[in-house]
């Protein structure tokens, strides 16, 4: 069985830096999902966001939601509030 090299950590200074760190910014919740569907489920009030309407459309087939008993609308923007 052969012996394994110790490993040589190097120095903090000696390290490779990333040089850029990626930047993972979201657009605002309102204008990455526009569609705002609400509706009653038995007693609860329910509220879903969509991206396109084609989702929202897949949503209402598939849970076979009647139409007049819910309400499609424009998302609001939200306040968004610093800690």
């Amino acid at each position: 069985m052969k012996k394994k090299k110790p490993v040589k950590i190097k120095p903090q200074s000696q390290r490779k830096q990333k040089e850029e760190t990626l930047s993972l910014e979201t657009p605002p919740f309102h204008e990455f999902f526009p569609i705002t569907l609400s509706y009653k489920e038995g007693k609860e009030p329910k509220v879903c966001y969509f991206v396109c309407e084609e989702h929202l459309k897949k949503y209402l087939d598939r849970y076979k939601i009647k139409k007049g008993s819910y309400s499609v609308t424009k998302t609001k923007p939200r306040k968004v509030e610093d800690d």
